[in-house]
């Protein structure tokens, strides 16, 4: 326990620095100030890995995102990272991913990174080393379970896990009481999903962990608060209602002049005039050509004429055969805000998305988001609420 922080330290150097082809297990040791025998063994204790192995695991995860987001040649990619020669890499490049750098990229020009992809997965290791009664446990038996327990209301949670990387983790390694998916916070740190329908196990976990966290339930808020207050927690929980779209398609006429379809590389133009200058992350995205290739990637434009007033994106997310849209979040050209419009952005795409034999999701038009975005929620249209997410704020 008292080594954790000076682990973490170390987690962090060994990550800033793994790409420097002259780093060596005495210099994270230095940068936590362990001696090189001790520190061995302690890091592998806290991490799941040892030194050099974490070092090889963050080197080959960046030659991946770089083999997938960059034309550079694989040599280039190797010398970046910190590999001397082109055969070192590809040797070591083949162990983990089973392929050769060349055929990795060829098999994923087409797919984006999901963060599941991008995760430090010494995360789990830490929560776990400090937390001795709990085990981890396979995540792919976790989704099993809760899939065949209740899909439409754990549906979205498992593809969370999927999608975001969660690690499982459970008292005794016995998930069928209750378990908690702990994700990278990306700033060597983490945060819990916690989910388990005994309340008094959740009151235990919430009085328990500092981390960020949240948990799941289908428990109204006000009844969540009774539950809580009676367990003697009185945090303040921020409440997103997650609702699914079980209906026939809407009516959805389009206004004079306005289309909606699909945007594509084509439509460079229109999206940096959309944009008025910003060149956010999502911009940057909208304009990358390779992320118009992976098909459960959407990005829908909405036209007034030649003019692109509004951009709504969402994607497909699968666990184990379930599939359903990550959200759909509509953004309008600056001055072109029209609530009629929104709404008729949000049918389209639910439409859309039926039409593709995937379950409509929604969590975003919901609360002061709603109130400013549309002026009205997804359970006006017909969405059925199936699961709340509760932050401890």
């Amino acid at each position: 326990m008292e080594n954790t922080q000076l682990i973490l330290n170390a987690v962090n150097f060994a990550k800033e620095n793994a790409t420097d082809s002259g780093i060596s297990v005495e210099a994270v040791a230095k940068s936590a100030g362990f001696s090189i025998d001790y520190f061995n063994r302690i890091f592998l204790s806290h991490t799941g890995f040892t030194v050099t192995g974490y070092i090889s695991y963050i080197r080959l995860k960046q030659a991946a995102f770089l083999l997938r987001t960059t034309d550079k040649s694989v040599l280039d990619i190797a010398l970046e990272i910190g590999y001397d020669s082109h055969e070192g890499f590809t040797k070591a490049f083949k162990k983990k991913y089973g392929v050769t750098p060349s055929e990795y990229r060829s098999d994923n020009k087409a797919k984006m990174m999901s963060m599941a992809e991008i995760t430090d997965k010494t995360v789990a290791h830490r929560f776990v080393h400090n937390n001795p009664d709990f085990k981890l446990v396979d995540a792919n038996e976790v989704i099993d379970f809760l899939l065949e327990k209740d899909a439409k209301k754990y549906g979205y949670f498992c593809t969370t896990i999927k999608c975001c990387g969660l690690e499982i983790a459970a008292p005794d390694g016995d998930y069928k009481k209750g378990f908690i998916g702990i994700g990278d916070d990306l700033n060597g740190g983490f945060y819990l999903e916690m989910l388990t329908d005994d309340y008094e196990i959740l009151a235990d976990w919430i009085k328990r962990f500092e981390q960020r966290k949240a948990f799941y339930s289908d428990e109204s808020e006000d009844e969540i608060k009774s539950i809580l207050s009676s367990y003697g927690i009185t945090e303040k929980l921020k409440i997103t209602p997650q609702a699914l779209y079980f209906g026939e398609p809407f009516d959805c006429a389009l206004p004079e002049k306005i289309t909606i379809r699909l945007l594509t590389p084509k439509d460079k133009k229109a999206i940096q005039k959309w944009a008025g200058g910003r060149n956010d992350g999502y911009v940057k995205h909208l304009l990358n050509d390779r992320d118009y290739l992976d098909e459960n990637n959407l990005e829908y434009g909405a036209f007034e004429g030649d003019e692109l007033i509004a951009v709504a994106g969402c994607g497909i997310d699968e666990a184990h055969g379930f599939r359903l849209n990550n959200c759909c979040a509509i953004r309008f050209k600056n001055g072109r805000e029209n609530n009629e419009l929104y709404k008729t952005v949000f049918k389209f795409v639910t439409n859309d998305i039926l039409s593709k034999d995937v379950l409509p999701f929604d969590d975003i038009q919901h609360g002061e988001y709603a109130k400013t975005h549309g002026n009205f929620t997804s359970e006006d249209l017909g969405y059925t609420v199936v699961n709340r997410r509760y932050d401890i704020v």
